[in-house]
């Protein structure tokens, strides 16, 4: 089987072959740091995190880099409102960002560079783009791109024409005076006395927004990247322009072999983005959601594909994930008190096996993860249904849990439950996986299975869960410690 990605550049589905055999330069555009992350980002680094994760799954050597932007004038425009020092504003949510990513299990880029500290790559990656007649400096003391003189790349990623571009693109382009056509975008702009500067060539300024990438991807990627990635509203102007600056800087084609983009989050049909002011942070979802149904509900549309927020989708997500995850739980109890050898096989290796090429296929598909939970929600059914009135030994149990592990690696929302129950021991038990376990016990005393209902039981005893049987149903309490 042959990995498969759609290329916004080409708008085909491919197959998947780096330029550097089994070596992966992938860089994904990181945030603007002057609030707290919304659930946009959300969707879409937990979206590139999981092609970063099954990329090393298949075998490949993979170099992450993810940049934060520091600085910008969202950043001064926000400082200015509140009284803060820009800088330290842009750390606070910095540090805010990160947190994030850490709750919804985003692994960390091998590189999250910041503009601040990257202002003497970026002057000397201008400095080339004006030596090789790319770009042009101003009397104000801003430097812009001269899209004049790569015309033929105009359009080149978002497919369209430059009078539909002119036409259609409204605030996202920059119509600063002293440009000389209209889509040419600033490479350097020039800083007030009371904006924070670096001093350059052209006099006290600042970076655009664009040429941060560049430069970035050029220290740390190489000079041809094998995936770029971003949400699809990057398409332009930021992504065609990193693709003139980049290959105006090398003279090497492509800038990116394969360009990747996440689709929207939408509330009510419409785009969540904080200048719409329709958007829910991180944090507050977070307050009401575990991490894990989060990820769930992200990973199960297709990253391409809009998402719908709502909270009863939400909460549709996180029945579906205890579905999977109660499978999990009911296999570590099994296994407490299976046979060491010499089982009933009920067909679980050959299970086993389907279900590991049927996850290889759907994510070979452009990474559908929509149709990889899709399948392992057969093989939980297939599961349960092997364990009833069965006596499968430890290890074809332990093969099951292996997979379910195997997975996660890539998909990384089961991991509490795969881990087993001394973990979640000492991490305690919520009022949600209280209420699921002591569901998991009626469900094993209408079959009769008294050994997984004691079990259930006593676990929830020993975790201080006092649970009562009544005319009215159970009800369980917490003791004090």
């Amino acid at each position: 089987m042959a990995l498969r990605v759609y290329n916004t550049l080409t708008r085909e589905m491919e197959e998947f072959i780096p330029i550097h055999g089994k070596k992966v330069n992938m860089y994904v555009c990181g945030p603007t740091v002057y609030d707290h992350c919304h659930l946009g980002h959300a969707r879409s680094y937990i979206s590139f995190d999981v092609i970063r994760r099954y990329l090393c799954y298949r075998g490949y050597d993979v170099n992450y880099i993810s940049n934060v932007t520091d600085v910008d004038d969202k950043i001064l425009d926000r400082a200015r409102e509140t009284g803060q020092d820009p800088f330290e504003l842009s750390a606070r949510f910095t540090r805010s960002f990160i947190e994030d990513m850490g709750s919804l299990n985003v692994k960390a880029p091998d590189r999250q560079p910041t503009v601040t500290g990257h202002i003497t790559e970026i002057i000397d990656a201008i400095k080339l783009l004006l030596l090789k007649g790319f770009a042009y400096a101003t009397p104000e003391g801003n430097v812009y791109y001269d899209l004049t003189s790569s015309m033929d790349k105009i359009g080149i990623l978002s497919h369209q024409t430059v009078e539909g571009l002119m036409e259609g693109s409204g605030a996202r382009i920059d119509v600063e005076e002293d440009k000389k056509y209209l889509l040419d975008f600033v490479l350097w702009k020039s800083s007030s006395a009371n904006e924070p500067g670096w001093d350059s060539p052209w006099g006290r300024g600042r970076p655009g927004w664009h040429i941060e990438c560049t430069a970035m991807s050029m220290k740390y990627g190489s000079q041809q990247l094998d995936i770029h990635g971003g949400g699809a509203d990057l398409i332009f102007p930021h992504h065609e322009a990193e693709i003139h600056q980049s290959e105006g800087c090398t003279g090497k084609q492509p800038f990116s072999k394969y360009w990747l983009h996440n689709g929207f989050l939408t509330i009510d049909k419409e785009k969540m983005s904080k200048s719409l002011g329709n958007f829910f942070t991180i944090k507050q979802v977070l307050e009401e959601f575990p991490p894990e149904v989060i990820r769930f509900f992200i990973l199960n549309t297709h990253y391409r594909n809009t998402i719908d927020y709502s909270r009863l989708h939400l909460e549709e997500a996180g029945r579906a994930y205890e579905r999977i995850a109660n499978t999990i739980i009911n296999v570590r109890y099994a296994m407490d008190s299976a046979p060491e050898q010499g089982g009933v096989d009920p067909g679980l290796y050959g299970e086993i096996h389907e279900a590991r090429e049927a996850f290889i296929r759907s994510m070979d598909e452009d990474f559908n993860t929509r149709e990889a939970l899709a399948n392992l929600f057969v093989f939980s059914r297939k599961v349960n249904a092997s364990m009833s009135g069965n006596s499968p030994d430890k290890a074809s149990l332990q093969a099951v849990l292996d997979l379910f592990s195997e997975m996660d690696d890539v998909l990384g929302v089961f991991g509490k439950d795969i881990s087993g129950t001394q973990e979640r021991a000492a991490e305690g038990l919520s009022d949600g996986q209280i209420d699921s376990l002591i569901q998991q016990r009626e469900e094993a005393r209408r079959s009769r299975d008294w050994k997984m209902a004691d079990a259930i039981r006593d676990e929830l005893k020993d975790k201080g869960i006092v649970i009562e049987d009544g005319k009215e149903g159970v009800r369980w309490r917490r003791t004090p410690a």
